[in-house]
């Protein structure tokens, strides 16, 4: 589903020529009315993401998660995991990279590449090993990556863990921000040719900067958080105190004109607050839906309530013009000219559509709190639980 595609339902519904002269609507017309009703339906059906954050020594208080978009702001925090994995179930990064040799060919632009690889397992992926470069040239615009870098088949001690594939990494001609390049899907390939152009690697993730190759906690521990608490720990302190960075990393929470970062604070004991950066937050946050030419966070299921509201906030904007109307009659009462029932009627139509889309979007928003409020409690757990 296409922003084109609602445009056109949207014009099917409103009985508004798809093409041609007499259309009472320009495409820009209905842009802002599907804006809009994106905008109304992501309040009661928001786009739900997540981020990862590495935890801080002693500390409750971290900043909203950088979202996956930068269009797309966090709105607010819907639900928060800690820790995330068991403690001490990680693998390290790979501590060397791969080789990488230019060979003959063509794929690639000219210029430096840089390389890195991380380790897949079951429940995530570390960071990137240490980078490797090749400098590319007219007619040798391909990279042979050899020796890449295996995963130990166990972690120890601990749990069972395993790597169960590689990600390979790759930045843009002459760059330094990788993303990524292939998925292995092993733990034994060494090696791998590299021909992909800097147009299909920019639309790719990028490498992780946490690392989540533990083992996943079952049940998932669920926290309370307090979002703008301003506790005895709260932005204020931290950003004077200089620990509210980026994503929870060391920095200030205050911006230049004086403000505060905008924060949650997780409910923890005192002996519940981390020991050290090894563990991990997964903050789940609410955002705005995108709709546009390159795809949809919407459901298909959703898609008649955008049409539906989109009508609804066009036909609103079109009531404006036909509010000059006029009753005109001539000194003999010869002729009579009364269209003052079209804003009438333009009103009544509108105030239809409004009702039906708020109905839909009550509907759906019974369905989320049911499917929110449904998820199962294993038993009571005791307060203490965690250091029994």
């Amino acid at each position: 589903m296409l922003l084109s595609d609602i445009e056109t339902a949207l014009r099917q519904d409103l009985f508004d020529p798809l093409g041609g002269s007499n259309q009472r609507w320009l495409t820009s017309d209905l842009d802002r009315a599907i804006d809009k009703a994106v905008d109304r339906y992501a309040q009661y059906y928001p786009n739900i993401a997540y981020a990862d954050l590495s935890t801080q020594p002693y500390q409750r208080t971290y900043p909203y998660p950088t979202p996956w978009n930068a269009a797309y702001p966090v709105w607010w925090i819907e639900r928060i995991l800690y820790p995330l994995q068991i403690y001490g179930s990680t693998f390290a990064s790979p501590s060397t990279g791969m080789s990488a040799s230019v060979v003959s060919g063509t794929g690639l632009s000219t210029g430096v590449y840089q390389y890195a690889v991380t380790f897949l397992t079951q429940g995530g992926e570390t960071p990137p090993s240490p980078l490797v470069q090749a400098t590319t040239s007219s007619g040798n615009q391909k990279v042979s990556l050899l020796s890449i870098p295996l995963g130990p088949n166990t972690l120890p001690a601990t749990v069972n863990n395993t790597v169960i594939g590689r990600n390979l990494y790759r930045t843009l001609v002459g760059g330094s921000t990788l993303y990524q390049l292939a998925t292995l899907q092993d733990n034994t390939t060494s090696s791998y040719i590299d021909t992909t152009a800097d147009t299909a690697l920019a639309v790719r993730a990028l490498a992780p900067t946490v690392n989540t190759s533990g083992v996943m906690l079952w049940p998932p521990c669920e926290r309370d958080f307090a979002e703008y608490s301003n506790l005895f720990d709260s932005t204020a302190s931290l950003a004077s105190g200089g620990n509210l960075g980026n994503q929870g990393a060391i920095g200030t929470g205050q911006g230049p004109t004086g403000t505060i970062a905008p924060s949650f604070t997780l409910k923890l004991s005192s002996a519940e607050l981390p020991q050290d950066t090894q563990q991990v937050i997964r903050v789940f946050y609410a955002t705005k839906h995108q709709l546009d030419a390159n795809g949809t966070t919407i459901p298909e299921v959703h898609r008649d309530i955008l049409v539906l509201g989109a009508a609804a906030y066009a036909m609103e904007a079109y009531q404006i013009p036909t509010n000059d109307n006029f009753d005109f009659q001539d000194g003999s009462l010869h002729d009579r000219v009364d269209d003052t029932k079209i804003p009438l009627s333009w009103l009544t139509a509108t105030k239809a559509k409004r009702e039906q889309f708020e109905a839909r979007l009550q509907e759906i928003k019974r369905q989320r709190d049911f499917a929110y409020g449904a998820r199962l409690h294993w038993g009571d757990v005791p307060y203490h639980w965690s250091r029994l």
